[in-house]
C-alpha cells in the first residue's frame, strides 16, 4: 500500500510539472521574437546574417558617417539631427531620413529630408524642408549625378586637401571648382514645391544647375511662366494678367 501511494505521488508530481511546462511554453514568445513597451537607446544597428549593416537608427551624436566601397567619409551636417540611414547589399549608404534644428542668439535653422541615392553616388531624388528664421522652402528635388563613383571623387578631394600649400594645390583646387561649376560633380535639375518667398513653383535646370524654366504662382495668386538663359536673365515672361 505504501509503495502504491508513492507511485501515485510520483505520477501526480510528474503530471503537474508537465502541465506547468506546457503552460510556460504556451505563454513564452516564439524563439527569435519579443515585445517591449518602451526601448530607450542611442543607436540601433540592423544587420544581416553576416553582420553587415543594413540600416541604422540613431540620435544625432551617434549618426554614422558616409560609407561607400568599404571606406568611411565625413559627412557635412550629418550630426545636426537624428535619423535613419539605409545601406544596400554592397554595404554602400544608399539613402536616409534625417531631421535637424539649431537655435541660438542669431535665430534658428531647421531641416529635414528623405533622400534616395544613385548607385555609387550621392542623392538623386529627395523630399526636403529647410527653414532659416522663417525663410523656409519645402518640396521635391531631383539631382543629376555623374556615372563615376563618389568614393573616387572623395579620395581625390581628400588627397588635394592633404597637399602642401603651393601652386600645385591651388591648381588642383581650381580644377575641382571648374568641374563643380560645369555640373560634372552633380547639379540640381528639378524643384517642385514652396519657395522662401511663399511661391508655389516648379523650376527646371540645365545640366549645369542653372534655372532655365520657372513656373510659379505667387503668394498673391499671380501665375507666371519664365524662360531664362544660363546667366539667369529672363528671356520671356508669361503672366495671366494683361
Amino acid at each position: 500500500m505504501y509503495n502504491e501511494l508513492r507511485l501515485w505521488k510520483a505520477y501526480a508530481t510528474v503530471t503537474t510539472l508537465a502541465l506547468a511546462g506546457l503552460a510556460i511554453a504556451a505563454w513564452r514568445p516564439q524563439a527569435g521574437s519579443s515585445r517591449l513597451d518602451t526601448l530607450t537607446v542611442q543607436r540601433i544597428n540592423v544587420v544581416g546574417p553576416d553582420g553587415a549593416l543594413q540600416m541604422v537608427l540613431s540620435n544625432r551624436q551617434q549618426m554614422p558617417e558616409g560609407k561607400m566601397d568599404g571606406k568611411t567619409y565625413q559627412s557635412q551636417g550629418r550630426h545636426d539631427g537624428a535619423g535613419l540611414i539605409f545601406y544596400n547589399a554592397l554595404g554602400d549608404e544608399d539613402g536616409g531620413l534625417t531631421f535637424g534644428a539649431i537655435q541660438n542668439a542669431q535665430g534658428y535653422s531647421a531641416d529635414a529630408g528623405l533622400m534616395f541615392d544613385q548607385f555609387k553616388q550621392d542623392q538623386t531624388v529627395g523630399l526636403t524642408y529647410s527653414d532659416n528664421n522663417g525663410q523656409s522652402s519645402a518640396g521635391l528635388r531631383v539631382w543629376q549625378r555623374p556615372t563615376s563613383r563618389l568614393s573616387e571623387l572623395m579620395d581625390h578631394i581628400q588627397a588635394v586637401r592633404a597637399m602642401p600649400a603651393g601652386s600645385a594645390k591651388t591648381k588642383a583646387l581650381a580644377g575641382i571648382q571648374r568641374q563643380a561649376a560645369a555640373g560634372e560633380l552633380g547639379a540640381a535639375r528639378l524643384f517642385a514645391g514652396r519657395t522662401p518667398r511663399q511661391d508655389a513653383a516648379v523650376v527646371l535646370d540645365d545640366m549645369q544647375g542653372h534655372p532655365r524654366l520657372r513656373m510659379q504662382v505667387s503668394k498673391a495668386g499671380v501665375p507666371v511662366i519664365e524662360f531664362l538663359d544660363a546667366q539667369g536673365k529672363v528671356l520671356r515672361r508669361l503672366t495671366a494678367t494683361p
